[in-house]
């Protein structure tokens, strides 16, 4: 787990993760921004990336979607749900 943005960038071009879990709400940049800038490198343009929040409407899941967010997860979430996410972009 990694709170900054700009480490977490550096870590995901790095470590080349086969799925990205993605908090919308980080300090410097947001989450949207962040796998906006996930997309444009060639690298990753199909790895899934899960954003992960407590907003639940439908602007929110809508700028997910346009910054190429793979899936939508809204906090609180079971361990089934994480799991079902998880297996749907791996499998």
């Amino acid at each position: 787990m990694i709170n900054d943005p700009v480490k977490a960038l550096m870590q995901i071009i790095r470590n080349k993760p086969d799925l990205i879990l993605l908090d919308v709400t980080m300090p410097n940049l947001d989450g949207y921004e962040l796998c906006s800038l996930v997309r444009k490198h060639p690298a990753f343009k199909n790895t899934p990336v899960v954003m992960v929040t407590s907003n639940s409407g439908f602007i929110d899941r809508a700028k997910a979607r346009l910054v190429g967010a793979s899936g939508y997860l809204t906090k609180p979430f079971t361990q089934p749900d994480l799991l079902k996410m998880v297996f749907k972009h791996l499998s």
